[in-house]
């Protein structure tokens, strides 16, 4: 019998194997859509042998819309203003390992070297986080069963074609899922992961929040164990224990620490764009001429309007500019279409909040610092463990974000490698038909490592399941033939 995290982990890999193969024939099959976005210049002075061609037809289809920016920063660094939206970690793990890859393979030209590594890193990181991510489901659902259809449900998900393109989804769902996972456990080191996440996506300095309320909850239930009623006197003495203090330096230290990667970053860009410096000498003169036709701006120009702002960060500067982000700047007729792409996932995320609250009126409210014991004591007949809170209020948060500054069809990857609500939602909706925790799967599933629950013929499933599969499925395959032909995708 095959444990369920064993299973997880050989499920991860077969559906990579699944959807680079589907991006392969479907970008073969059909051609590239002439799309009004970013294409990194190519350098007419590097040799392309019949080896660099193969990777290309396998391949290619992963390095299309935001995975240009990633796969050029990985090659000439940030040469454009518009790439400083893209950030770090990603394309530095690419550059990284891309050095061994074209040193080994040395047929190879740089291009082919930094498109394999993407796939690599993708692949690993993909892997790692879906076993990650049971993990943490079951350290909050506490039960195998659940845990383990969210993690399948996980490696299926609608925005699965993004998690092995060149794009840093799959990296930030393990560093996120990873954050998650240490916070719960209280590890006063869970500042590592956090910070990395920073570096690699915007939104990751949302988990900071994480640890922090961990750790405050505890203090709660400690001081709520020691003095039933509150009180000034008891609180006071309470705070100025040597335990509290302790927890308090855990806090300050994991803001810190989580948030220096951002600062250094910031810091990084400032001096590249905003000092006039010899940073144009550097730059291939591909990339120059470049910039020069598309009006894109480079470092040391002489005046970068950002810099000049009274606290002059990039992000939101460059994001506003070149994508039109900001409040309900969406909100168009024809951004219609765009809307319904995205309805699946801000209607399952909705309903989950709506019913956890619901559910816990009380514990909601009080932010879970206040043990409920009507809850405890009626654990068996709710659906929504409690642990699920900080989880719910993060999700809220990404959902009402996506809904008022994003453009829309992004939530789909930005909440599928952000937040583990849907697939908890989804797979306590598909539990009806309970196994226990011994039992995770269908009998004849639990002795092969490869089949799993939705492929049993045996199984009777609702409309419900049915309406699930058919949303994780159907949007997989389609964004493995849209994405790959350059036509608009999530």
């Amino acid at each position: 019998m095959y444990e369920a995290r064993r299973k997880i982990f050989w499920f991860a890999i077969i559906s990579r194997i699944i959807v680079l193969s589907l991006q392969f024939i479907f970008n073969l099959l059909c051609p590239d859509h002439d799309a009004d976005a970013f294409k990194s210049p190519t350098d007419k002075s590097e040799q392309v042998s019949l080896y660099d061609s193969l990777i290309t037809i396998l391949f290619g289809g992963l390095a299309r819309w935001d995975g240009e920016y990633f796969l050029h920063i990985a090659k000439y660094g940030y040469t454009y203003e518009n790439t400083l939206a893209f950030y770090p970690l990603y394309p530095l793990l690419i550059r990284i390992i891309s050095v061994p890859i074209k040193k080994i393979f040395f047929v190879l030209n740089i291009h082919s070297s930094v498109l394999i590594a993407a796939m690599l890193v993708n692949v690993i990181c993909f892997v790692k986080s879906a076993v990650i991510f049971y993990d943490l489901s079951k350290a909050v659902l506490k039960t195998t069963n659940v845990a383990y259809k969210a993690a399948i449900l996980y490696c299926i998900n609608p925005a699965t074609i993004f998690f092995s393109a060149a794009y840093s989804e799959s990296l930030f769902a393990y560093l996120t899922y990873y954050s998650m996972l240490r916070s719960i456990k209280l590890d006063p080191y869970v500042s590592f992961p956090i910070g990395l996440s920073i570096l690699t996506r915007s939104n990751g300095v949302i988990n900071i929040g994480f640890p922090i309320y961990y750790q405050l909850q505890k203090l709660s239930y400690d001081y709520s164990k020691k003095h039933a009623n509150f009180s000034l006197k008891t609180f006071c003495q309470f705070m100025f224990k040597a335990g509290t203090l302790k927890s308090f330096c855990i806090m300050v230290n994991i803001i810190i620490i989580s948030i220096i990667p951002f600062i250094l970053l910031q810091i990084h860009n400032y001096l590249m764009f905003c000092i006039p410096n010899l940073n144009l000498i550097f730059i291939p003169e591909h990339i120059v001429n470049f910039s020069v036709m598309n009006n894109l701006v480079l470092p040391g120009n002489s005046y970068v309007e950002w810099c000049h702002l009274k606290i002059p960060m990039a992000y939101s500067y460059i994001q506003k500019k070149y994508w039109n982000l900001g409040f309900l700047n969406y909100y168009e007729i024809k951004q219609i279409p765009n809307f319904i792409l995205a309805f699946p996932i801000l209607y399952i995320m909705m309903k989950c909040i709506k019913e956890f609250f619901f559910e816990h009126k009380k514990y909601f409210y009080t932010l879970g610092f206040i043990k409920d014991t009507e809850d405890n004591v009626q654990t068996e007949r709710k659906k929504y463990p409690t642990e699920m809170l900080v989880f719910v209020i993060h999700g809220l948060f990404l959902t009402i974000f996506c809904i008022l500054f994003v453009h829309i069809q992004v939530s789909t990857r930005l909440i599928s490698s952000a937040s583990p609500l849907i697939y908890w939602y989804c797979a306590l909706l598909i539990c009806h038909t309970s196994y226990n925790d011994h039992l995770y799967d269908d009998k004849e599933n639990v002795f092969s490592k490869w089949k799993i629950f939705f492929f049993s013929s045996k199984k009777e499933y609702s409309l419900k399941d049915k309406l699930i599969f058919s949303y994780f499925l159907g949007y997989g395959v389609v964004g493995c033939f849209m994405f790959p032909n350059f036509l608009p995708w999530t």
